[in-house]
C-alpha cells in the first residue's frame, strides 16, 4: 500500500492506492505555521477512512512548499558565506540582466545574506582543477571560530573558485566545520551545484543554507511525527526533478526540493498520458495560489539546469536539476484588484488557505477566482468543500461591491472579467513552455489537475486553440497521486569547463560515462538499492564555440561507442534546430557539462474508478460564460463507466474538482477511468 501526501499553500492533498490499484483520496485544509501537522493528520484520517493502519503502509512519499516558503518569506538561518579571496562581491554584483526589461526602477533582488556575513580565504584552484595557490589549516580554523564565535552562524555556504574541478578544498573545509563546529550546518558548493558560473553556483549554494536548517527541522519533525503514527518505513521525499529520495538523502539536496509539489503533478501527468497513449501533452497545474504548467513530450517531462531570472525563486538563481515549469501566481486564491491606472488585474497575490477567498466565510473581505467562479455558477454553493467550508455567494457579492462600483460593473460580469483575465495570463504561461520552445500547442493535449485545473480547461483550451483535454482521474489530488508514482531518482554532473567535442574521444568520453556511473552505483547502494536496478540516461551540455548559453542534448553512450563522437555533435545540432529553428553542422561544438539521471524504477500503479451507474444526469446548473448564461447538464464522475459518450454542455462533478464542459465538445470514458475530451472541428 502506498500513501502521498502533498502539502500545498491552500490544501493538503493525500492518495491512497492498494494492492489492486484502487484510490482512496483526501483534502484537508494545509497548515502554514506547521505543513507536518495537516500532512500528518491528514495520513490518519485517510487511513481511517479505508480502516488500515500506518504500519500497513509500504511506502510513504511527501512533497512540501516548505523550501520555497522559507525563501519566499526570508525567514532561514543566519548565513555565512566563505569564499576565495578576492571574490568577496560575486553574490552583490549579480548579472546585467533582469526579470523586468521595461522596468524603469528595476531594482536587483537583494542577496540573503549582507557583505558583512561573507568572508574570505587564501586559496585559489584554475579552471582545470590545478591547485595554484595551497590553503592554510591555521587560516581555516581561524576563519571558522570567527564565523560561529563573532559573527554566530547557524549555517554555512562554502564556495571556491573552480570547486566543481576540484572540490578537494571545499571539502577539507566542510571537514573542519564539522569537526570543530557540528552544530552548524554546512553547503559545499561541490555537493549542490558543481557547475561553473560563479554567481549562479554561489547563489544556490548560499540558498542551500540559508533554508538548509529550517527545511531539515521540518524533515526531522515530520519523520518522527509519521514513525509516531506507527509508520515502519523509510519516507520518499519528492524532489524538484519528477523523482524522490529517502529522507535521509533529501535532507543532503535541500535546494532540490523548491518545486517539489508542483513536480510531482508533471510526474504523474506524464504517467498517465503514457497510459493512455497520449504522449504530447501539456500540463496546467492550477491551485490555490498558482498555475503551473508544464512540456511533456513522448511521455518525458521537460527539465532545465538554467540558474536564469527564468528559473529562479524569489529573483534569485536556483542552478539545480528541476522539471521545467513555467509558474504564475494565477489560482483559486488570486486577488482581483485595480493597478495604478485603475486596469482590473488579477493576482499575483493570493488569499491563500487563510483567510481564503470571501465565499469561504473564514475572515476574506477581497474579491478572488474562486468568488469570481462561485458567482458564474461554475461552483455549487450547496456543495461544501474539503475541510467542511461552505460557500456563500452573498460574501462573494459584497467583495465584488468596490471593484463594481469602480468599473460598473454587476458581480456576474465582473467575475466574468476576472475568470478572463486569469485564463488570458494562463495562455501566455502555456505560449512560453510551447511556442517559444519552438512546439505548436495544437499539436498537445491538455491535461488540467490541481483543485481548479479542470475549471479553466475548456475556456483556456479554446484560447490557444486546442482541440483535446486529457482529463486524469483525480485531478484535483494529482499531485499527490505523482508521489504514489514517482521513481526514486537522482542526478549526477560532471562539469569539465569547455571541451570542443573534436578533441574528445570514445575513450576519454567513456571515462566520464564511467565515472558517472560509478557515483550513482555507490550512492543508490548506500541507500539500500540494487544498482543493477537503475535506468541510467546520459546527456550533454553543450553549445556552439562562442555562444554563451548551452542547450542539453541526450545520447546514448552505446551510439557513442558505435557511431564515434559525431552521434553526440549531431544530436546537440538536432536539439539547437528544434529550440532555434535552425543549426550550423558546420561549426564547432564545445561540451561543458556531462550529465547523468539514475532512476530506480518503482512498481507500476494502474489506478481505476469503480462506475456504480450507467450514467444518469443528476440535474442542471446555470452557468454564465461568454455573458450569456446556459443551462449544463451535471454528471458525476463516479457514475461514468468506461466508454460512455456525451456531448456539452455538460459540467462534470467529482470530490475535488469539477469540469465545465461547453457546446462543441465531447466527453469520452476510457478503460483506465481517464476522461478524454474532444472539441468538433466543425
Amino acid at each position: 500500500m502506498i500513501v502521498g501526501i502533498e502539502v500545498g499553500g491552500t490544501f493538503t492533498d493525500l492518495v491512497m492506492v492498494d494492492e489492486q490499484g484502487g484510490l482512496t483520496v483526501h483534502k484537508i485544509p494545509s497548515t502554514p505555521t506547521d505543513p507536518s501537522i495537516a500532512a500528518v493528520s491528514g495520513m490518519g484520517e485517510i487511513l481511517d477512512m479505508s480502516g488500515q493502519g500506518a504500519a500497513d503502509v509500504d511506502e510513504l512519499l511527501h512533497g512540501s512548499t516548505i523550501a520555497a516558503n522559507a525563501l519566499i518569506q526570508r525567514r532561514g538561518a543566519r548565513t555565512a558565506l566563505i569564499t576565495t579571496l578576492g571574490f568577496r562581491d560575486v553574490l552583490f554584483i549579480q548579472r546585467q540582466d533582469k526579470s523586468s526589461v521595461y522596468d524603469m526602477f528595476y531594482q536587483k533582488p537583494a542577496p540573503l545574506i549582507g557583505r558583512d556575513a561573507v568572508f574570505e580565504i587564501n586559496e585559489r584552484v584554475d579552471a582545470k582543477g590545478n591547485i595554484i595557490a595551497p590553503m592554510s589549516e591555521d587560516d581555516i580554523v581561524r576563519l571558522v571560530d570567527e564565523i560561529a564565535d563573532e559573527f554566530g552562524a547557524e549555517s554555512i555556504a562554502v564556495c571556491l573558485l573552480h570547486a566543481y574541478a576540484n572540490p578537494t578544498h571545499e571539502q577539507r573545509i566542510g571537514d573542519i566545520i564539522a569537526t570543530r563546529r557540528p552544530n552548524i550546518r554546512v553547503s559545499l558548493s561541490s555537493d549542490v551545484s558543481p557547475e561553473h558560473r560563479e554567481y549562479e553556483r554561489t547563489s544556490t549554494t548560499v540558498i542551500d543554507a540559508y533554508i538548509g536548517p529550517a527545511v531539515d527541522q521540518y524533515l526531522t519533525r515530520y519523520g518522527e511525527r509519521v514513525g509516531a503514527l506507527g509508520f515502519t518505513g523509510t519516507p520518499l521525499i519528492m524532489q524538484s526533478n519528477g523523482g524522490a529520495v529517502p529522507l535521509q538523502a533529501a535532507r543532503r539536496r535541500i535546494a532540490n526540493m523548491f518545486v517539489s509539489g508542483p513536480a510531482a503533478a508533471v510526474t504523474a501527468a506524464a504517467d498517465i498520458a503514457t497510459a493512455t497513449n497520449t504522449p504530447n501533452v501539456i500540463s496546467v497545474d492550477v491551485g490555490g495560489t498558482s498555475c503551473d504548467v508544464c512540456l511533456i513530450t513522448n511521455g518525458m517531462p521537460e527539465t532545465t539546469v538554467k540558474g536564469t531570472a527564468e528559473f529562479s525563486v524569489d529573483g534569485l538563481p536556483l542552478n539545480v536539476i528541476m522539471t521545467d515549469i513555467v509558474t504564475i501566481g494565477a489560482g483559486g486564491g488570486s486577488i482581483a484588484h485595480l493597478d495604478a491606472g485603475g486596469m482590473l488585474k488579477v493576482g499575483p497575490q493570493s488569499a491563500g488557505a487563510a483567510p481564503g477567498p470571501a465565499c469561504y466565510d473564514r475572515g476574506g473581505e477581497l474579491f478572488t477566482m474562486t468568488d469570481a467562479m462561485l458567482l458564474l455558477g461554475l461552483l455549487d454553493p450547496a456543495k461544501a468543500l474539503p475541510g467542511d467550508i461552505t460557500l456563500r455567494p452573498d460574501l462573494s457579492e459584497s467583495a465584488a461591491a468596490a471593484l463594481c462600483a469602480s468599473l460598473n460593473l454587476t458581480p456576474v460580469a465582473l467575475a466574468e472579467r476576472v475568470y478572463r483575465i486569469v485564463i488570458a495570463n494562463m495562455a501566455q504561461a502555456l505560449r512560453r513552455v510551447s511556442v517559444n520552445r519552438g512546439h505548436d500547442p495544437r499539436d498537445f493535449s491538455l491535461l488540467p489537475c490541481g483543485g481548479a485545473g479542470p475549471l479553466v480547461a475548456g475556456a483556456l483550451a479554446g484560447e490557444i486553440g486546442m482541440d483535446e483535454i486529457l482529463l486524469p482521474p483525480h485531478p484535483g489530488i494529482f499531485s499527490a497521486y505523482g508521489l504514489a508514482v514517482a521513481d526514486v531518482r537522482i542526478d549526477y554532473v560532471r562539469a569539465d569547463g569547455a571541451i570542443r567535442t573534436d578533441t574528445l574521444t570514445k575513450q576519454s568520453l567513456q571515462e566520464r560515462v564511467d565515472g558517472l556511473r560509478d557515483q550513482a552505483a555507490t550512492e543508490f547502494t548506500a541507500l539500500g538499492y540494487d544498482p543493477s536496478d537503475l535506468d541510467m540516461r546520459y546527456s550533454v551540455d553543450a553549445r556552439y564555440v562562442g555562444q554563451g548559453y548551452e542547450l542539453r542534448a541526450p545520447f546514448d553512450p552505446a551510439d557513442v561507442a558505435r557511431d564515434g563522437i559525431e552521434s553526440l555533435v549531431n544530436a546537440f545540432h538536432d536539439i539547437h534546430a528544434q529550440q532555434y529553428d535552425h543549426s550550423f553542422p558546420g561549426n564547432p561544438v564545445e561540451a561543458i557539462s556531462f550529465r547523468l539521471t539514475a532512476r530506480h524504477p518503482r512498481p507500476a500503479l494502474t489506478p481505476h474508478i469503480t462506475a456504480t451507474t450507467a450514467g444518469i444526469s443528476a440535474g442542471t446548473r446555470t452557468i454564465t460564460l461568454d455573458g450569456t448564461p446556459a443551462s449544463y447538464a451535471i454528471y458525476d464522475r463516479s457514475e461514468l463507466p468506461p466508454g460512455f459518450t456525451i456531448d456539452g454542455p455538460v459540467i462534470l462533478v467529482e470530490a475535488t474538482t469539477s469540469t465545465p464542459l461547453p457546446a462543441g465538445w465531447r466527453l469520452t470514458v476510457l478503460d483506465n477511468s481517464a476522461i478524454k475530451l474532444t472539441r468538433s472541428k466543425t
